[in-house]
């Protein structure tokens, strides 16, 4: 879910499982923070138990693909603020692994490299096929890679500034009320079938994001926003708001954009089955720099560069996608120089930095990895309590677990908002959960959950036992699954761990909502709006997985967009995270890094989360 799964993969961060859940399936390459451990055993003993300025003018963007990044900021428009440079990022405590440049957000520098040589490939790898090719639909990390390639936004996060920039779009303003953001796109764009791209298609595109019987992730996030979108002409629309809102350039301007003339006549209800969205060459369109050619199923997708792309034709001839059962095959197969491009377990990377042939590098993210209540009663009644919430939660020795999973690449979470973002504000938290076993029995005690002769608390006859869903695919999950059922078992609390492939772990916590408690890791987007997590309407149509509502939230995350200015921002969203950190629906547990793998032979590709195929028609390898 997120967008961070990849931002890892581009269009994110909002979100994917990895399982990672995007936000954006592109941007947002979404569930997919991958991290790694050591054998459970030693886990085990080791846990023991400011506001800117609006410009008078209009915004103009530079295209995405400049000579650098941050050269490709834009400023805003009147009646707006700009967008804050991301926090810098602290480099990781292993003195060996390099800073991604985009751990220096704002001050980075991503140099394009003339490319010496043409042709070649670059392949991909993460554990786990993607389950769809369709941006309108992706919520997986592994779809938001797939996509990225072929499929562009209307905007995209600039990776040196993360400010909303260009990417379809050559230009736009914004009307001194914040209500109406007039877009002109760039000339000589076109579809991989050579048709010509128009503003037809973005229309096309958030009609059916906006229908709810497509099933998009984001149909709750842009309904409640947007009033109409309409069309001037061939390269030009405008996009009415109902209410003034901070974070829509950033959050909702970035989707995918997908070919009118093949879906116009698709029942929205069967996209998902239809052959743009499984994969077909020639059907499969984007207007970005690489072409579906074919998808093996739980092995790889192959993408052909596009000749005619708008940018300038790109310098590889083949990005492909290879499907590896799990991190420790990514790791060898990084080494061997079979992949070229694959996330790091915390746990590899020493032995990884022995490879002569990889450029390691780390950075903060955009992504929390977090475990969550079901609170639909349907499906249990064992969390309504907070008090059971909060107990839990008080358990675990998150600093022991960041030391014996993370290897200390990961910051204990306080609050909600990951350590990248402009909004983190910690210190204002007021419940930080620290371990505190007497705390979590003291609230267990006084909820009436009292211990049994078999030492597992009990009330009114019902045992205080269920079941902890993670995947199989990523061991650092299964391994805090464990941690968790031994330190719940200290307090009298009964958790089984359970594990299923991704595939089916996905459907089981964004579709049949069939778990008891689920734990997974989720990327956001470069605004800190986090309403598509925990807002009411945002069950089913979003990423509010376990049925959490408090209208007060609500009210101040409505009350968080309808402002620019970023000090009130940053103060409503600390007031949000305070009664969120008090409900606790959901327990964040780290904000970890992000690691990557690069092979030396690839030239412009730079690891970042917030957008790694920013340059992807620039990257070349060496003959």
């Amino acid at each position: 879910m997120g967008r961070e799964s990849e931002q890892q993969g581009r269009k994110t961060g909002s979100a994917h499982l990895g399982v990672s859940l995007n936000r954006r399936a592109l941007l947002r390459g979404a569930l997919a923070a991958g991290v790694g451990g050591p054998l459970v055993g030693g886990l085990l003993a080791a846990c023991g138990g400011g506001s800117s300025p609006a410009t008078q003018a209009a915004t103009t963007a530079a295209p995405a693909a400049s000579a650098t990044s941050a050269a490709a900021s834009g400023t805003v428009a009147a009646g707006a603020t700009s967008q804050p440079t991301a926090a810098g990022a602290s480099p990781v405590a292993t003195a060996a692994v390099a800073a991604s440049p985009s751990a220096q957000a704002g001050t980075g520098k991503y140099t394009i490299e003339p490319a010496k040589h043409q042709g070649g490939q670059v392949i991909w790898s993460a554990p786990g096929d993607a389950k769809t090719a369709n941006p309108v639909l992706s919520t997986d990390q592994a779809s938001g890679f797939i996509i990225a390639p072929m499929f562009e936004g209307v905007m995209r996060a600039d990776p040196a500034t993360a400010s909303p920039v260009g990417d379809l779009a050559k230009s736009w303003d914004i009307s001194g009320d914040g209500i109406t953001y007039s877009f002109t796109l760039n000339d000589g764009v076109t579809w991989h079938d050579g048709q010509p791209f128009s503003a037809d298609d973005v229309k096309f595109t958030y009609d059916l994001m906006m229908n709810p019987k497509t099933k998009s992730p984001s149909t709750s996030e842009l309904t409640e926003r947007i009033k109409s979108l309409d069309v001037t002409d061939g390269n030009h629309f405008t996009v009415a708001l109902k209410a003034p809102n901070a974070a829509f350039l950033a959050s909702n301007m970035d989707s995918g954009i997908v070919p009118r003339h093949i879906l116009k006549d698709v029942d929205p209800a069967t996209l998902s089955q239809h052959d743009f969205s499984t994969g077909k060459k020639g059907v499969t369109i984007g207007t970005g720099p690489f072409m579906f050619e074919e998808w093996v199923k739980d092995d790889h997708v192959t993408e052909a560069k596009n000749p005619n792309y708008w940018r300038g034709e790109p310098n590889l001839a083949q990005w492909i996608f290879k499907v590896v059962p799990n991190a420790s095959v990514l790791v060898q197969q990084l080494k061997t120089g079979e992949i070229d491009y694959g996330d790091i377990q915390p746990a590899d990377v020493a032995d990884m930095q022995k490879s002569g042939n990889v450029q390691v590098t780390a950075s903060d993210s955009l992504s929390f990895v977090f475990y969550a209540y079901n609170l639909d009663t349907s499906k249990t009644d064992l969390f309504q309590d907070k008090a059971v919430r909060q107990a839990l939660f008080y358990a675990l020795d998150r600093e022991a677990m960041i030391g014996a999973v993370f290897f200390g690449l990961a910051t204990v979470a306080v609050g909600t908002m990951p350590v990248l973002s402009w909004a983190y504000n910690p210190d204002a938290i007021t419940l930080k959960y620290p371990y505190d076993v007497n705390k979590a029995n003291q609230l267990l005690d006084q909820a009436g959950w009292a211990k049994g002769p078999d030492g597992i608390r009990a009330k009114n006859g019902k045992r205080l036992a269920f079941e902890l869903w993670t995947t199989s695919y990523r061991q650092p999950f299964v391994d805090i699954t464990t941690i968790c059922q031994q330190a719940w078992k200290k307090i009298g609390v009964d958790c089984t761990p359970k594990t299923e492939e991704n595939t089916a772990f996905l459907t089981r916590i964004t579709s049949t909502h069939d778990y008891a408690m689920m734990l997974v890791s989720f990327g956001w987007g470069i605004d800190p709006d986090q309403s598509s997590m925990w807002a009411c309407g945002s069950y089913q149509s979003g990423y509010n997985m376990n049925k959490y509502c408090n209208p007060e939230v609500d009210n101040l995350l409505k009350e968080a967009l309808a402002t620019t200015d970023h000090a009130k921002r940053i103060a409503l969203y600390t007031q949000s995270q305070n009664i969120l950190m008090e409900d606790l629906p959901s327990a964040i547990l780290f904000f970890p890094k992000r690691v990557a793998g690069v092979n030396k032979r690839v030239h412009n590709l730079y690891p970042n989360v917030i957008d790694v195929f920013f340059d992807a028609h620039q990257w070349w390898v060496d003959a």
